[in-house]
C-alpha cells in the first residue's frame, strides 16, 4: 500500500482539478466520456436482454392498468404503490 502511496505522490494524482491546465482538463473529460460511452454500448444490450421478462411484465400490467385502474389497485402489492394508485 505504502508502495502507491509513493507513487500516486510522484504522479502527483493529489493536484486539485483547479491546478491542471485547460489542456489537460479537456483530454481528461474526453476520456473519460469515451470510455463511458464504449462501457455503455457494451453493457446496456446485455442488460436489457437480462431485464427484458420483467419489461414485459411491466409493459403488460400498464397496459392493463390504463384500461381497468380500479381492478389493478385492488391487487394488494400493486395498491401499495403511490404512483399507480392515487387514493
Amino acid at each position: 500500500m505504502e508502495y502507491l502511496r509513493e507513487l500516486a505522490s510522484r504522479a502527483d494524482f493529489a493536484a486539485t482539478w483547479d491546478s491542471w491546465s485547460t489542456q489537460y482538463r479537456v483530454l481528461a473529460v474526453v476520456l473519460a466520456l469515451l470510455a463511458a460511452y464504449f462501457a455503455l454500448q457494451s453493457v446496456v444490450p446485455a442488460v436489457l436482454r437480462m431485464l427484458r421478462p420483467g419489461l414485459f411484465v411491466v409493459i403488460v400490467l400498464l397496459g392493463v392498468w390504463a384500461l381497468f385502474p380500479t381492478e389493478i389497485c385492488s391487487i394488494e402489492f400493486l395498491s401499495r404503490l403511490p404512483l399507480l394508485c392515487r387514493r
